[in-house]
Order: C-alpha cells, then structure tokens, then sequence
C-alpha cells in the first residue's frame, strides 16, 4: 500500500468516526393538546391519539386523552402524521411538520359512522418513496392480510415472484434478498420456504432499492423484507419434493425449532438432473487484406446428468432485548458427468481441403464443492436506532475431473487425436462488516461502517497426447496459477428530512490489491501481476412525496469497477485454434450512474412510475478478439484468431422505463414493464450505437383464497456489445399453485417456455473475427412441486406496534 493512499483512508476513517462520535442525541419534545367534540365543543375522554412517521406511516407512539380531553405524547423532533380516533366520529388525520412548540393543540371531532372510519383508513398510502428506498407498507393494506411473503411481493414495486418461488426485480434475477436489513444468508430453497411460509401480516414493509447507495457494495438491486413480528413458539417440519420433465428431482427436508430466544433451522436436499443442450454457429477470420483466411461451422450437441445435494443449518440468539446473534453454515457437494460431440467443418484458405473432424468429450468423474459459514452479532443501544452490528463471512467453491477427448478427421488418411485433460481449481474467500447508525436531532441519520475481505484461487490444468499408445504432456497446454486479493472498504451516509423531502449522502473508500502468478508445466513462461487500485464511491439520492401519493426522485451513484488479476495477466492461454491472454495495461471502469424517477399510486386503480437513466463508462473493459500469429504453439504461417480485454475509450446508455401495474385488489395484478435505450460505444475511433427494447408482461391472481395463477411474457430485442450483437429473447411462462389443509399442503405447476422460442446466442462484429451462433435447450418443461409442512407457527407482534406514555420506555 501506497503512502499516499494509506493517507487516504485514513482520512476518510478519520472523518466516518468523528462524525459519528460527536453526534448529539436524539432531542425530545413533547406534543400537548386537547381534544373536543366539534358541534358542542365539549371535552372528550377516552379518545386514542397517536403519532405516526409521516414517511411511511408507522406508528410510533400514542396517549388517550384524559377526563378532560387533555393528552402530552413523548416524541423525537420530525415531521408525522397526528390521528385522533374515537368511536362515532370521523378520524382526524393532520400533517406536523415540526414538534417544536406543539404544546396546545385543538382537536376538534365530527360525529361520523363506522364506515366513514373504513374510509378514511383504506387513505393511508402503500407505496411511498423514502430516499433511495420505494417502499410498499403491507402492514396498511388489509386485503393482503390472510396471504403470505410471496403475495406481498407480488406488489412490491418491479418485483415478480413465479410458481415457483423465483424473485426477479425489473425482470433481473441478480437481485439481493435482505431481511431486517441485513443480507438473508439462505440458500435459494430455503429462502423459496421462508418467503412461502412467512404470512403477510407479519411483515410491515417491502422495501426495494433499484440504484444502492454507498451503503451497499452491490450495484445490483435490493430486496429489504422488514417484518414486525416474532416467533414466540414454532416447531415446523416442511418435507418436499420438486421435479420436472427435463428430466429432474429434488426431495428436501426443512425443521425449525423456536422459542422467544433462539431457534434453529436445518436444511437437507439431494437432487438429479439430465440436460440437453444444441448450438451451432460459424466464425470467419480475415487476413490483413480483408480476404477470408480460415472458415468453420459447427454443430453441438451436450448431455449431462448431475447429481448432488445441500446440508445447511442457521441459528439465532436474542441474547437480550438489544443483543442478536446469528450463525449459518451449509455444504453443497454435486457430481456430474457429461458427453459433447461436436461435428466441425474447417478450411484453410486458399486449400479448399476440408481439415474438419467429429470431436467428442466425455467426463465421467466432475466433482464439485462448496461450502459457507458466518456469524453476525447486532446490539442497540437504546430505543433511538442507535445500533452497532458486526457480521463475518466465508465460503469456498472446489471443482476437478478428468475428461477424454477424441478427434475423428474427415479425411481418413489422418489417425484419430486421443486426449485426456484434468483439472482443479480452488475458490476461498472471507469477509467481514461493521456498521453503526445513529439518529441524531433534527431528522438526521448517520451511519457508517467498514468492510474488508481476502480470497482468490487456485487452478491446476494438464493436456496429455495419445503417442504411440502413451499419453504424452503437452506444455503450453497445461499449467498452473494462483490468484489472490485484499479488498478494503470504509463507508459514511448522511440522510435529512424536511417534510416530504429526504435527501441521503454517501461516500465509499474502496481499496484492492489483486495478486496473481501462472507458469506453464515445465515452470517456464512465468508470469505475475501485483497491484492496487483506491477509489472513492459518491452518491447522492433526493426523493419527495406529496400528500397525493406523487412521488419523486433523483439519485446519482459513481461506481468503479477493477479489472481482475487474470484479466491483467499476460499469461497466454491456448486452444486448438486460438489462444486468449490478458492486458496489464487495463485502466479501472469508471461509471455515472444518473436516475430521475415520477411515481403515482392511484387509490383503486395501482401504480403508474416512469424512469429515465443514463450511464456513462469510462475506460469500460470488454473482450476484443483479433488474427495474428503465435509461433511459440502454432506453425509459424498459421494465423488464428485471439482474444484479450480492453479498456474502450467511452461507453454509455440511456433509456426511459414505463411500469404499470393495474390493482384493484391485494389479490389480482397485471403488471406491464416496458423499456427502450440506446447503448454505444467509441472503441479508437469506432463509434456504434443502436435502440433496444424489451417488454415484460406479468399476470398474478389468487382465486378462491386457494388457488393462484400465474403468467407471463417476455421480448428482448437484440442487444449491442464491443463488436458483438446478442440474438433476440423471447418466451412465455403460465404456472399455477396452491394451499391445502389449512397451508398444510402446498402444490405448484409450472409450464416454462410454452412455445419453446428461447433461444440464446450472439454474433461478433470484430474487424478480423466474425462469428454467428445460437444455443437452444431444453427450455420447455413442465414443473412440480409438492410441500408437506408438519407443525404450527404461532406469531405475536413486537412491542414496537406502539406505546403510551404510561408505558415504561426502554
């Protein structure tokens, strides 16, 4: 580490720990009033009174009025949402934007009926945008009350749940899945379950963040399930079984054991698949002149069949009122093996001779495994927020096999090529977090925290040559290398409210030293890459919502992303045909990421949102192929073709996304997301661009309180790369699912790729390389999947739901 980027981080830890440290508490204040009857102006007693956060509208505290209609709540300084209800009269809902001096207040009740109460109630709003946050409030939407997790989420902004049990956001599976704000640490399965088994009730938001701040070290989009309640007594047995039609089978096994202070959750599952999979495609390499100087097609066809499993086991402390801990560990061994058989045409011009061959590829003894731990303790200092959590993690992923090859030439003057080739390759990693929040006066919060992780690889690969009956090392074939890295990260965020404004500042400090070594066989040909890259992550998100339920935002990230130490690598890696090797003069990507976002919830009708963004990379690393000549492994007249990363001179994106989801109930949804943009880029004076488009409809609806179906379809058009162009998307999903014996039972049916149009592939555009291909599978199969569950769950809610004053605080 550099001196003067050892400053730096000093600096910045420096700054994080003394704005937290010499914060000031939370100021309290206290709102005094009286509440009379509106026509007769007398005193009304027994009348609950309460505050509620004027952002999301959660309740925070209440009194009821005494004798002689007078009530003092204790509050922090903020802007809420005041509510005085009594039995007979119409609801008083008024906004406090400041708590300073609020210690006479007038409320005035008109007589009304109970079903003026259900109106003004069905009023609160669900959806509302706080920061970079939009958040759906399950807890104010009394529809889907009886439903579970999966049927919340149906609702939440851009979020799709399928039959079975998938969660995309904006049609994107890469998406975070937190709970109580902090990552969920379960494996797919195990997750499908809790969201499956979790009842609505218990959870009071959805929270779903599309651009991260500073906060989080994801680009990605985040997922936050906040519940609000806690298990007091459960002990569940869950037994299932998930197969389909490609064929595969999953049987797995969950229990659960809980009590006000711990539980703990083990999870077992083995499974077997058998995938087909076709491709064909042709490349074309063009000499200096232009001309054609190598051609080939192919045609592939690959089976595999896998087998495997997944043990894992959770467990939670509430070690007191303000202290948790939580620990997780999980293994997840798999074996496989696999057939290919590729038939390849290949000339050499200018010979018209056909130089092709049938090439198969068996691997009978793949083996895979991988394995995580971690630990995560939170303490709260008091009833303010103020809390420090620490979490640890790691992980390890471990693959190798032997496979054996053959090539059967067309031209049978040529004896058939045998080879055998092994391989394994290693993967640790761990990690640690510390983060702190602070609530301070005058609707501030701040919040800070570090992260540093460690890891890399290992890999070991051999070619051997049939000769002669022996097998025989090939050198430039096999070698070894091993990659490691640190990374180091220090993060601060200020957020401040003024009414239905927020604004939220962030900053992140991201240090990496990537290391990496590789060397051929016979340790020649060594080569080392040891290096570091700082840079600092700022953003800012500005949102506001008005008392219609219109909302605004904007928010601005700069993200960066390192190349990998293989990528700057020079080491050179060689294929029968071609050879790809790394850039050690590769530059860091520097990214804008720039989003302006209007929503409107529309009592009756859903939600209408547009969001236009723009991103502009610099320096952005992409794969560039060119022909050339490689002596050292080639004959010294045979151009190939060869592949390395470069940094292209600039890149953007800009588009607008439409999103409308039609809701007249907690129970039905059409949802219709559509988005064009345009990508380009300037690669050494190569400017392209071009327009795509992509549409999403999905269709959700729970029948019956039993029954929900489920459908949805898909286009993407063909989307442009660094001289690449990727073939058009496209498929349509229907799937239905549903509850039995009181939730005992549960049955899901899935249809996948109806039509059987899915399709994948790209074509490359490169000056000296041009390709074209697509790959298909076995995309249209059919789902099932039972879930037996033994046990019952009994839930309570957290004190947290409100407190008067007469109440003991915390």
């Amino acid at each position: 580490m550099t001196t003067n980027t050892l400053k730096k981080l000093i600096v910045v830890a420096t700054l994080a720990i003394f704005t937290i440290g010499g914060s000031v508490m939370a100021q309290k204040v206290t709102v005094k009033g009286r509440v009379t009857d509106a026509k007769t102006g007398e005193a009304m007693p027994f009348v609950n009174v309460g505050l509620m956060r004027a952002a999301d509208t959660v309740f925070m505290r209440g009194a009821t009025t005494d004798m002689d209609g007078r009530f003092a709540i204790g509050a922090d300084t903020g802007r809420y949402l005041l509510q005085a209800s009594c039995v007979g009269y119409t609801p008083f809902l008024d906004y406090l934007d400041n708590l300073d001096n609020l210690d006479n207040l007038e409320i005035k009740l008109k007589a009304g009926t109970t079903l003026q109460t259900v109106e003004i109630v069905a009023e609160k709003p669900l959806y509302v945008m706080d920061g970079e946050k939009n958040m759906y409030n399950t807890k104010e939407d009394p529809s889907i009350q009886t439903g579970t997790a999966s049927d919340a989420l149906q609702n939440a902004p851009g979020v799709e749940v399928d039959a079975e049990g998938n969660i995309t956001l904006r049609g994107v599976s890469s998406v975070e899945i937190w709970i109580n704000d902090q990552p969920s640490h379960m494996n797919e399965e195990a997750l499908k379950q809790y969201i499956k088994t979790l009842p609505a009730n218990a959870i009071e938001r959805i929270e779903v963040i599309t651009n991260p701040s500073a906060r989080y070290s994801t680009s990605g989009g985040v997922i936050n399930i906040v519940t609000n309640q806690k298990i007091m007594r459960n002990e569940l047995l869950c037994v299932g079984v998930r197969a389909n039609t490609m064929p595969s089978v999953s049987p797995w096994v969950s229990y659960v054991w809980a009590n006000e202070k711990f539980d703990i959750n083990v999870y077992v599952n083995a499974s077997y698949s058998h995938h087909k999979s076709y491709a064909d495609g042709t490349s074309t390499l063009l000499d200096d002149t232009g001309a054609v100087s190598r051609f080939q097609s192919h045609h592939d066809t690959t089976v595999s069949n896998n087998f495997g499993g997944y043990t894992g086991v959770n467990l939670n402390w509430n070690i007191t009122e303000k202290t948790r801990l939580s620990t997780w560990a999980g293994i997840y061994p798999y074996w496989g093996r696999s057939h290919s058989t590729v038939d390849l045409d290949y000339y050499e011009y200018p010979s018209p001779q056909n130089l092709g061959y049938r090439y198969t590829h068996d691997n009978d003894d793949g083996f895979f495994w991988g394995g995580y731990m971690g630990a995560w303790l939170e303490h709260s200092f008091d009833s303010t927020g103020r809390k420090l959590s620490f979490s640890v993690n790691g992980n390890t992923s471990n693959n190798g096999g032997t496979s054996i090859s053959s090539f059967a030439y067309h031209d049978p003057l040529r004896d058939t090529l045998f080879r055998r080739n092994y391989s394994l390759t290693s993967n640790p990693t761990i990690g640690f977090n510390l983060d702190y929040a602070h609530p301070l006066k005058h609707d501030w919060e701040l919040s800070a925290g570090v992260a540093a992780s460690t890891g890399g690889g290992s890999m070991q690969q051999t070619l051997d040559t049939m000769a002669a009956g022996q097998y025989e090392r090939v050198t430039l074939r096999s070698y070894d290398g091993v990659e490691r890295g640190i990374d180091l990260a220090l993060y601060a965020t200020a957020q401040k409210r003024w009414g239905g404004f927020t604004a939220k500042f962030g900053l992140r400090a991201e240090n990496t030293w990537p290391r990496s070594t590789w060397r051929y066989a016979d340790g020649t040909g060594t080569s080392e890459v040891d290096t570091m890259f700082f840079g600092l992550v700022p953003s800012l998100h500005l949102s506001y919502q008005t008392k219609t339920f219109t909302s605004y935002s904007l928010s601005y990230t700069l993200r960066h992303a390192n190349p990998g130490s293989t990528k700057l690598n020079r080491f050179v890696r060689y294929d029968d045909y071609s050879y790809e090797t790394g850039n050690p003069n590769l530059l860091r990507t520097y990214t804008h990421n720039l989003e302006a976002a209007w929503s409107k919830y529309l009592m009756g009708f859903g939600m209408l949102s547009l969001n236009a963004y723009w991103r502009a990379n610099t320096n952005e690393i992409g794969s560039m192929t060119a022909a050339g000549f490689a002596p050292a492994y080639f004959p010294a007249t045979q151009r190939v073709n060869y592949t390395f990363p470069d940094n292209i001179g600039s890149s953007h994106t800009e588009g607008i996304e439409a999103n409308i989801t039609y809701r007249p109930s907690g129970f039905f949804n059409v949802r219709l997301n559509a988005s064009v943009f345009n990508y380009g880029f300037d690669y050494q004076g190569d400017v392209q661009n071009k327009w795509s488009w992509s549409a999403r409809l999905n269709v959700w609806a729970k029948v019956w309180n039993k029954l929900e179906l489920f459908a949805n379809a898909h286009y993407s058009s063909p989307r442009l790369g660094l001289y690449s162009l990727s073939v058009a998307n496209k498929g349509v999903d229907f799937g239905l699912s549903s509850d039995f014996f009181d939730r005992q039972l549960s049955v899901y049916l899935n249809v996948n790729d109806i039509f059987g149009m899915a399709e994948w592939g790209q074509n490359t555009t490169a000056p000296q390389y041009q390709t074209t291909g697509g790959q298909r599978f076995d995309s249209r199969f059919v789902s099932l999947g039972l879930t037996w569950r033994i046990g019952k769950m009994e839930l309570e809610s957290k004190a947290r739901q409100g407190a008067t004053d007469n109440t003991p605080q915390m």
